[in-house]
């Protein structure tokens, strides 16, 4: 079998976390496969990644750029008896639905499993107008409608998707593979901080970020003065004493900021989809302080551990003064969360009956 992935944005760097999950699963994916994105960053090649650039990242450039992108997984696809692409979701669905069209059109054989990350219709309600909600809701339910195999990153989001769309989702949960989590556990920085990781361009973070850093920070200050914020993610541009905002790190670096802080927060009220960036951290061992929202669609056993803490953000300034001294035990677990690896994670995805038959009649 030959897995062609399909990503509009770039996976290769890897600088958020739906890239860090579609990576993972690549890397864990079995037989011949290559990943094909449409990317702006750099021209730099990376092995088994086809890479279509385009100058700066708008709608209308990515949608003349993917014609082109299913000419070249087809093209990957052609000789091989089992044909397979699978289309990656955090992106505007509109970008899928044409690739599933050409595809269908141009190799009715090839199956296409459409790996969602989150409902795009509910993204576009926090964050469009009446018209691109209105026209998402109609790709999106033609997507998951007619994809061969759709899947959702938990329970809750599939029963989500089986009320809006009446379409039945295959579980695969959203994780990290082990041969990624390697960094230097050496401090990078000799103070004490607390960071929250994302872009301030997502309403969700900006949200999050606006309260730590107006609300909550002024009250922890009161009571620990040298504590440090750090922001990661980009996007967000004011100065503060107290903050350290890094932007956009690498994998590696950000592994070792989140191993090394006193605690991960992660004040969210609106979102959807699971939040790797939490996944991440309890695997390393990070003291991690959400809210519901936050841990929506995880389940961790957490053992002699009490993190993760799960609060109301109103509480946060509570649970960071009870918790700033805790040392939780440091260090990969991947027993104690073991859903969470994507060796597990891809293995158990492919021994499902449904997911056997699709390629039954190839």
């Amino acid at each position: 079998m030959k897995t062609a992935f399909i990503c509009f944005f770039p996976v290769f760097p890897t600088n958020m976390g739906s890239a860090e999950v579609i990576r993972s699963l690549f890397i864990c994916w079995p037989n011949e496969k290559k990943i094909f994105q449409i990317s702006h960053v750099n021209k730099k090649k990376y092995k088994n990644t086809e890479t279509l650039f385009i100058n700066k990242e708008k709608p209308l450039s990515k949608i003349f750029m993917i014609p082109l992108l299913i000419l070249k997984v087809l093209k990957f696809l052609k000789n091989s008896k089992e044909k397979l692409v699978i289309i990656e979701g955090p992106s505007w669905v509109g970008y899928s639905f044409l690739s599933l069209i050409l595809i269908k059109i141009f190799s009715p054989s090839t199956k296409v499993l459409y790996h969602s990350h989150s409902i795009e219709y509910e993204v576009r309600k926090m964050t469009s107008n009446k018209i691109i909600i209105f026209v998402t809701r109609i790709l999106e339910y033609f997507v998951f409608k007619y994809s061969d195999l759709a899947t959702s990153v938990s329970n809750i989001e599939r029963q989500k998707i089986k009320k809006l769309y009446n379409v039945k989702c295959i579980r695969l949960n959203n994780g990290i593979s082990k041969k990624v989590i390697k960094f230097d556990k050496k401090k990078i920085f000799k103070f004490n901080y607390i960071i929250y990781c994302g872009s301030y361009k997502y309403l969700p973070n900006k949200l999050a970020i606006d309260f730590i850093i107006d609300k909550l920070m002024p009250k922890v200050l009161r009571v620990y003065p040298s504590l440090k914020l750090i922001l990661t993610g980009g996007g967000f541009k004011k100065k503060k004493k107290f903050l350290y905002n890094l932007n956009i790190v690498r994998k590696d670096k950000l592994f070792n900021l989140m191993y090394n802080s006193k605690m991960m927060i992660v004040p969210i009220d609106k979102g959807t989809g699971t939040r790797i960036k939490i996944i991440e951290a309890l695997i390393l061992g990070v003291n991690v302080l959400t809210t519901k929202k936050g841990i929506e669609g995880l389940k961790f056993k957490r053992g002699k551990n009490k993190f993760p803490i799960v609060a109301k953000k109103e509480l946060f300034f509570e649970k960071i003064i009870e918790n700033y001294k805790s040392n939780n035990q440091r260090g990969v677990s991947d027993k104690l969360y073991k859903p969470y690896i994507m060796e597990n994670i891809v293995n158990k995805f492919l021994k499902e009956h449904y997911v056997k038959n699709i390629f039954k009649n190839n």
